[in-house]
């Protein structure tokens, strides 16, 4: 049922909810600032500064990259000044730990410890306490000291290994999305544990290492590469995922670009939309197989005929046809479309020293409630008074519903979410799987609803089962599930998935808009059988405004969004340049999950269900955080592949003695470390290059100077050096070599399975490392139908008979003679 318009402020999902936040820079930040948008308290934590009134700013006056980050990513938020060395400001700290529920930094490992606020520390003060630590490598092991940046850790990853045009230079995405991924695994490893407190009355420590964050994100590839035995080689701008033709970015007459995604079932509505229906059955193209073989002839023809006209004119001729098109958006054009206006994605800052200033929206939109709204930030200390002198007692969670032990006994895996039923109804997209599957590596008991098999499917033998690239794909997606195989179109199969909504707790899909209406599974169908269920619907454009109807892709996705146009190697002419991961279905899967997280709170205190409506195109715009306020004000991001986000240089890659790629991030603290370990030690000094803008303003005679130097080692040996003195640099890795590093396997980042299939390959381990809960291995992938009848019979609450009589009316399928894995994909 959908939920009335929710006006007071107490109903939203993280009222009440004390973060006390000493994070600084993008990764902490941007996680406390997802809790605000929530309805948290969070109150950073800064050193001393003199108190001073808000000033009011020229409206029209353009944001500068500095203000970026504290309208994007201090709006919201309370402030207090302490320092934390003195006696006096620690006392004071400590007294609001008492009140507080989470503590959150991204300290260096070894920082907190030194100054008497570890874990173990705040725990003596307050037992309810959760502490959350985001660095870059994790607490421990033999890189735990490296400083890290976005770049370094996109560059270990793989990520920038199958990130470019395919011609020479290897890209980092231009969104800083290591620091970004780390903050969502922060804030959803911390609403699980809030969840687990509710049941136990006690915090626990949550850790997130950048760099596991960036390895998660290779998903499938992993198994691909460790099981299938698939080298990704050079990117391919041109070429789908699925191997989908044509595909990818084509420049049109006004000099812009736009992405296309044409599968097959789009084909000939993009020649017929395009003029160019005489391809629709030419022999050379006349299907998908033939399309891939001659693509060499193909692209040709599709690039002289959009250059006949306006990326524009293109963009609305394609959406109004139905095919997947997205324009390479700058990042206001991103934010000014129709759709992200439609959708609120563009946000006003509501007070003295932000007049004029936009913003952008959160993409967690809670169906019937209004979005969120955002405060000016405050100035350093502003809260001092009011909040020092008046202790928070901490309230007490109200006594947790008793576990269902039949949903507790399906679990896969021991976690903070154990208890928690939630099923999903999801194709093979990122969108919808790799949510469910960061659930269930947290102890939820998640129920894959399929399709039934092909009655002809009797099986195959596990063990001689093949490890393809789509079995890879899917066990890569699909860990810690349960599968049962249902027919939502027959009543029968309609009625027995009711019988497991009524015990569960979230429903969650990645259909298009419309389909759950259709098959009578709606938010408001579903809250007739379970009035407090939570629902979560993840598509291209959400379901709400223009573009709500249209199909969409990640690279489509990620055009709109305005990524693809920061990213690339920023050379005139230069073909814009997609992340190599599929960002645009990882960014909605993260959302919705810190939005169910966040609704099954507010329903454990108010009894008050939701229903989540992410759109991906609404994540893309979010990521944007600190660049968004300086982009709606007219600044314009280039892609600038050897400069950081905050300016900073010497930044990127450069090529090594080896032939070998190795990423620098160098800001200002370690500029004396870098020009040292490069052998030059008088460039700390020389007149060009003493100061980051003395930096900026001479960076191509740097880059120059760099550049010669770099390629006098191999990148093996940068590594080192690097690595023993600490400096933020990493040589850009493959992904298979990415899990050849010691990190990985101290941190359970590549691991296999007890299964036929499962020992075969292997995938990344979860980031989210909690006090808790030791890593004690994952249940292999679920073959199609696996568990129907268990699951039927302990959920739903059917007896042998009536399993019999709906498998035989084909409402519901399980395998009778051996395991399957017969499953389409998109591979």
């Amino acid at each position: 049922m959908e939920p009335e318009n929710v006006t007071d402020p107490r109903l939203t999902p993280l009222h009440g909810l004390r973060v006390l936040d000493l994070s600084t820079v993008v990764a902490g930040p941007f996680g406390s600032d997802i809790l605000a948008s929530l309805g948290a308290e969070v109150i950073r934590v800064t050193p001393p500064a003199t108190p001073r009134a808000a000033e009011p700013r020229d409206p029209q006056a353009q944001v500068e990259d500095g203000e970026g980050f504290t309208f994007s990513l201090a709006r919201s938020k309370r402030s207090v000044g302490l320092d934390l060395k003195d006696p006096v400001g620690k006392a004071a700290f400590l007294r609001l730990v008492e009140g507080a529920d989470v503590v959150y930094d991204n300290f260096r490992p070894g920082v907190t410890h030194r100054l008497g606020i570890d874990s173990d520390s705040l725990k003596a003060v307050n037992p309810r306490i959760v502490t959350c630590s985001i660095s870059g490598f994790g607490s421990e092991g033999p890189w735990a000291a490296v400083g890290a940046y976005d770049v370094t850790v996109q560059a270990l990853s793989g990520a920038m290994s199958i990130t470019g045009d395919g011609t020479g230079m290897p890209c980092r995405w231009g969104v800083p999305i290591g620091d970004i991924t780390g903050a969502f695994y922060a804030v959803i490893g911390l609403l699980a544990a809030l969840e687990e407190r509710a049941r136990t009355g006690l915090g626990q420590h949550v850790e997130v290492s950048l760099l596991d964050g960036q390895l998660a994100l290779n998903s499938y590839r992993v198994p691909q590469a460790f099981g299938a035995g698939m080298d990704f080689g050079q990117p391919e701008p041109r070429k789908g995922g699925a191997g989908t033709v044509p595909y990818g970015p084509f420049l049109c007459g006004d000099d812009s670009w736009i992405v296309i995604g044409v599968a097959s079932n789009f084909w000939k509505r993009f020649c017929e939309a395009t003029g160019l229906g005489a391809l629709v059955d030419d022999p050379r193209f006349a299907t998908l197989a033939l399309r891939q073989k001659n693509q060499l002839a193909l692209d040709p023809l599709i690039e002289a005929r959009l250059l006949d006209d306006s990326s524009d004119h293109w963009q609305t001729t394609l959406m109004e046809a139905g095919v997947p098109v997205g324009k390479v958006n700058t990042i206001r054009q991103a934010f000014e479309q129709p759709q992200a206006q439609a959708r609120g994605m563009v946000v006003p800052l509501e007070g003295t020293g932000a007049e004029g200033v936009r913003t952008a929206g959160s993409p967690i939109r809670f169906m019937g409630e209004p979005g969120a709204t955002f405060a000016a930030p405050l100035p350093d200390g502003a809260d001092n008074d009011a909040l020092l002198s008046a202790p928070r007692a901490l309230p007490k969670d109200p006594d947790p519903a008793a576990a269902d032990a039949a949903v507790m006994g399906l679990a896969a895996v021991d976690g903070p979410l154990q208890g928690l039923m939630v099923l999903e109804l999801c194709g093979d997209e990122p969108s919808g799987t790799f949510a469910t599957q960061m659930l269930a590596d947290l102890g939820a008991t998640v129920i894959k609803v399929e399709r039934p098999g092909r009655p002809d499917d009797t099986g195959s033998d596990l063990a001689r089962t093949p490890v393809t690239p789509a079995l890879a794909y899917y066990f890569g997606l699909n860990r810690n599930k349960r599968s049962v195989c249902l027919d939502l179109k027959s009543d029968a199969g309609r009625e027995t998935f009711l019988k497991l909504v009524a015990r569960a707790d979230v429903v969650y899909d990645n259909y298009k808009t419309g389909v759950t209406a259709k098959l009578g599974i709606d938010p408001g169908s579903l809250g007739k059988v379970n009035p407090g269920i939570v629902t979560c619907s993840v598509c291209g454009f959400g379901k709400t405004g223009p573009w709500a109807h249209l199909p969409a892709y990640d690279a489509t996705i990620q055009a709109l969004g305005g990524g693809m146009s920061i990213t690339g190697t920023g050379e005139p002419g230069a073909m814009p340049v997609r992340w190599g991961n599929p960002i645009g279905g990882f960014g909605g899967a993260f959302y919705a999950v810190i939005g169910i997280l966040a609704a099954l709170r507010r329903r454990r205190l108010t009894g008050r269900p939701a229903s989540l409506d992410i759109a991906l195109l609404d994540a893309q715009l979010a990521m944007h955080a600190y660049r968004a306020a300086p982009a709606l004000s007219g600044r314009v991001y280039p892609a600038a592949q050897r400069r950081g986000g905050s300016g900073a240089l010497p930044y990127g890659p450069f090529l090594c003695a080896d032939a070998q790629w190795f990423a620098l991030g160098i800001t200002g603290q370690f500029w004396p470390a870098c020009a040292r370990t490069l052998g030059h030690p008088e460039w700390i000094d020389d007149p060009r290059f003493a100061t980051e803008n003395l930096r900026q303003e001479n960076e191509d005679a740097l880059n120059a100077l760099v550049t010669e130097a770099m390629a006098t080692q191999t990148s093996i040996e940068w590594q080192r050096r690097f690595v023993e003195l600490g400096i933020p640099g990493a040589a850009v890795k493959t992904i298979p070599d990415a899990f050849d590093h010691p990190h990985v396997a101290r941190r359970n980042m590549l691991v296999s399975f007890d299964h036929p299939v499962g020992q075969r390959l292997k995938v990344a381990g979860s980031p989210v490392k909690l006090s808790g809960h030791a890593f004690s291995g994952f249940r292999h992938a679920p073959s199609l139908g696996e568990d129907t009848q268990t699951v039927l019979r302990a959920i739903a609450g059917l007896d042998d008979r009536a399993l019999a009589a709906l498998r035989t009316d084909a409402s519901v399928w399980w395998p009778e003679d051996a395991p399957s894995y017969a499953r389409p994909s998109v591979v």
